[in-house]
C-alpha cells in the first residue's frame, strides 16, 4: 500500500491509523480521503487486527476539508467519500484519540470512531454554513447528541470545547495531552482482550440496527448472535471460564 498523507502501523492486534499532513493542520484532500479508504478495507479484512486507533500528527487532529484552492466554478457535489463509505462496512472497533482542532470533515471522520478520547485542548468546530455548505452528516448529530447541542453545532456553528463535548456525549473522556496516546492505547487493549466474535457481532447490532423498525432489528439480532453463539470464541470462553484462565480467542 502506497501511502502518502496517512500512516498506518499495526502492532500486533492495534492498527495505528495517523492523518500526516501536518504542514497543513492534516486538512483533508482527496489522497487523504483514498488513502483512508485503503486503510480501513485492509484493517477489516486483516485478521490479526481487533481494534483500530486514530489520531493525528503535528498541531492538530484536523482541520476540516482543505479548501486552500477554493471552489471552482465547475465543482459538483458528488457525495463520493471512499473512507466514510469504509467505515460504514468497519465492524471492528475504532479508538479516535483527539486533540486541538476538531473541524468539518474532521469530525466527520472522529464520529465514525466508536469511542473517542480527547485532550483537554480539543475543541470541535463545524463552520461550514459560513461558507455556504450544509453540514453532510447533519443527520446523524441528534442521534448521539440532544437536538439542541446538535443545533448549537450545525446551525450557529459554535465551537464546543472538550469538556462540554464530554458532557454532551460526544466524547467518552478527556485527559491532558500528555495522557491522550496512553489512554486510547490503554482502552484498545482493553477491546483487544475481549471476544471479537462478540465486540465485531455487537458493533454489528448497533450500526445495522440504528434505522430499523423492531421487526427487522429482531430478525438482525437472531442472525448475528446464532452467529456469535455458535463460534469458536463462544466455545473457548466457555473454556476459559471454567478453567479460571484468560481467553486465547482463535483468530477471525
Amino acid at each position: 500500500m502506497d501511502l502518502t498523507v496517512v500512516e498506518y502501523e499495526k502492532r500486533g492486534t492495534i492498527a495505528y491509523v495517523t492523518l500526516n499532513r501536518p504542514d497543513k493542520l492534516n486538512a483533508m484532500n482527496q489522497a487523504m480521503h483514498q488513502e483512508l479508504g485503503q486503510i480501513w478495507q485492509d484493517f477489516q479484512h486483516d485478521p490479526a487486527l481487533r481494534v483500530a486507533i486514530l489520531s493525528g500528527n503535528g498541531r492538530c487532529f484536523s482541520a476540516g476539508a482543505d479548501l486552500s484552492g477554493g471552489a471552482p466554478d465547475n465543482y459538483r457535489y458528488t457525495g463520493d467519500f471512499p473512507d466514510i463509505s469504509r467505515t460504514r462496512g468497519v465492524y471492528k472497533p475504532i479508538v479516535a484519540a483527539l486533540h486541538s482542532h476538531v473541524v468539518g470533515y474532521g469530525m466527520w471522520i472522529a464520529l465514525d470512531a466508536d469511542i473517542r478520547v480527547a485532550a483537554e485542548d480539543t475543541s470541535f468546530w463545524l463552520p461550514e454554513p459560513q461558507w455556504g455548505i450544509a453540514t453532510i452528516p447533519a443527520a446523524w448529530f441528534p442521534k448521539i447528541m440532544p437536538w439542541a447541542i446538535a443545533s448549537e453545532l450545525l446551525l450557529l456553528a459554535d465551537r464546543v470545547d472538550a469538556e462540554r463535548a464530554r458532557e454532551v456525549g460526544l466524547v467518552n473522556k478527556v485527559v491532558s495531552q500528555d495522557q491522550l496516546l496512553a489512554e486510547a492505547e490503554k482502552i484498545a487493549q482493553r477491546l483487544s482482550d475481549l471476544s471479537p466474535a462478540a465486540v465485531q457481532g455487537m458493533k454489528e447490532l448497533m450500526v445495522r440496527g440504528s434505522n430499523m423498525d423492531y421487526t427487522a432489528v429482531d430478525q438482525l439480532t437472531e442472525i448475528v448472535q446464532n452467529r456469535v453463539m455458535n463460534s469458536e470464541d463462544r466455545k473457548e470462553g466457555g473454556r476459559a471460564f471454567v478453567e479460571k484462565r484468560a481467553a486465547r480467542w482463535p483468530e477471525s
